[in-house]
């Protein structure tokens, strides 16, 4: 599908909220239960600067799906629960509450060009009580990585300043016989005379934005789309599906399956409930498969069963910063987590290394959080983004050692730690000496004037290590002009008189001492 210079599509305000169950013929034991995955969820928060006396601070957990339309082309619905929390509500002479936000979604593709655009305003009607509430915006986009451009602002605080993120997304090619993304529901109700964002298939479906459930809910019902049943089957042809939750190795948790005859056809909703089973992280799992039980198509949704206690644990939770959200793949998160031990504190060294190891995404999430705002309070998202691309700098620059990152070599750790070194003296080609590097800074943290000398024992690469600096933090090597100039093998900086004795000045009009102690 060719792709256009603009394409807008304003979505319908949501006139739902969390507080409207009753509505949405959710029951009271399910709200109880739903109460606390709400508690338990990622929160987007952005402090707004005070101005005229007030301030405006607003929150919103974003999830996106891939659909087609009944012509099949690929459309990207993005389904955003706004906070309750951060909005300023205003009560009328009723004593009821009520809020709007403007949300802004504008995608644009590798060109940089604009390939599709949503603006919508949510309002929650009137509530007896604040409630969080669930808009989506459908954006249709070509197939291909995309990058989303978010801007929310509440509606009463005109003045604050709004909510902003960006994510990267790839929209999938259609098949010709294929699954929809999954998401999991909160709630159904009829559709009613109006047509809202949440209506789909005939009813107000009102989704779960998050991925995890409460193990107190017996039953979780999700929703689906499948596509082309008829043109593979046969029109009106009965095939199979099978839903359920699957472990880590792909095999079916006991008793979660289910299974449902279904009749082909252009378009199939498939709106569902499936049993819950013991806290853990699964893959809801949809198969579409022949009469005979062969599987033709699948789709997953991964999901975390949330325990009874580890809810209690999230309802005395912070609510996180927007730039977590951006992360909900646990394992990449803990390697970025890893990233920051160069600038962390001993404190917060040991727990990267030890506490976190086996943490939770959530886990993660938060102490990413912290992290940055105990660092930069005004503009944690800002922060961390710098220093990604710090990290990004190092790994292009020194990734050439053998199972390391750039990040997680010494020239990578001091670059990091300190910054860009002011002036850099390189003697690679040097037959009296092992190749080496002299890095001289103003100013290192606390420090002026500080120098870190690099070696490669190796001689040929570009693994060079930390062999001496006059840093206090770092290590101080007082034999490193010797061992610079010994090419014995198994000959190790770990094997020398490694002190802190500070400056050792031989006098020896070597070219290394000179450099060192003599930055150009």
């Amino acid at each position: 599908m060719a792709r256009t210079a603009l394409r807008r599509e304003v979505s319908v305000s949501c006139q739902f909220s969390m507080s409207m169950f009753d509505k949405l013929g959710v029951t009271m034991g399910v709200r109880r239960a739903l109460k606390g995955v709400l508690l338990l969820g990622m929160f987007w928060h952005l402090a707004a600067p005070v101005v005229q006396g007030q301030s405006s601070t607003v929150g919103v957990r974003l999830a996106t799906r891939q659909f087609l339309t009944p012509d099949g082309a690929p459309y990207l619905e993005v389904q955003a629960e706004i906070m309750a929390k951060g909005l300023q509500w205003l009560m009328s002479s009723d004593s009821l509450y009520r809020a709007a936000v403007e949300w802004t979604v504008v995608a644009y593709d590798t060109t940089g060009a604009v390939a599709g655009f949503s603006k919508a305003t949510a309002r929650t009607g009137a509530l007896p009580y604040p409630g969080d509430f669930v808009d989506i915006a459908r954006i249709p986009l070509s197939p291909g990585p995309h990058v989303l451009e978010m801007t929310l602002s509440d509606l009463a605080v005109p003045n604050a300043a709004p909510l902003q993120h960006e994510m990267v997304v790839d929209v999938d090619a259609p098949s010709a016989l294929d699954i929809s993304d999954l998401f999991l529901v909160q709630g159904v109700a009829p559709r009613g005379e109006e047509t809202t964002s949440l209506t789909r298939s005939g009813r107000e479906i009102l989704p779960l934005v998050d991925q995890r459930i409460s193990a107190g809910i017996e039953f979780v019902p999700f929703y689906g789309e499948l596509y082309g049943t008829d043109a593979h089957f046969g029109l009106d042809s009965a095939f199979l599906v099978v839903a359920g939750f699957q472990n880590a190795e792909g095999e079916w948790v006991a008793g979660t399956q289910r299974f449902f005859r279904e009749s082909a056809a252009p378009v199939i909703p498939l709106l569902e409930s499936i049993p819950v089973p013991d806290p853990g992280v699964y893959d809801l799992t949809v198969e579409v498969k022949t009469p005979q039980q062969v599987l033709v198509v699948a789709r997953t949704l991964p999901v975390e069963v949330v325990g009874l206690a580890a809810q209690d644990a999230a309802e005395a939770a912070k609510t996180l910063s927007p730039f977590v959200l951006a992360y909900q793949d646990r394992d990449s998160l803990y390697a970025m987590v890893e990233s920051l031990l160069p600038i962390a504190d001993a404190g917060e060294r040991r727990s990267i290394e030890y506490s976190l190891k086996g943490a939770g995404l959530r886990t993660l999430q938060s102490f990413l959080d912290q992290f940055w705002l105990s660092r930069s309070p005004h503009d944690p998202s800002a922060s961390w983004r710098e220093y990604r691309r710090e990290v990004t700098i190092a790994n292009e620059a020194y990734g050439s050692c053998p199972n390391r990152e750039g990040h997680e070599t010494d020239m990578g750790w001091i670059l990091l730690r300190y910054g860009r070194p002011n002036t850099i003296v390189q003697r690679h080609n040097g037959t009296q000496y092992y190749p080496y590097e002299i890095w001289h800074y103003h100013k290192a943290g606390q420090f002026n004037n500080r120098r870190f000398l690099f070696y490669t024992p190796q001689v040929v690469g570009e693994c060079f290590e930390l062999l001496h600096s006059d840093h206090p933090q770092e290590i101080r090597n007082a034999d490193w002009l010797d061992i610079l100039k010994t090419r014995e093998l198994g000959h190790s900086v770990a094997e020398t008189s490694v002190n802190q004795l500070g400056r050792r000045d031989t006098y020896s009009r070597e070219e290394p001492e000179d450099l060192f102690f003599n930055p150009r």
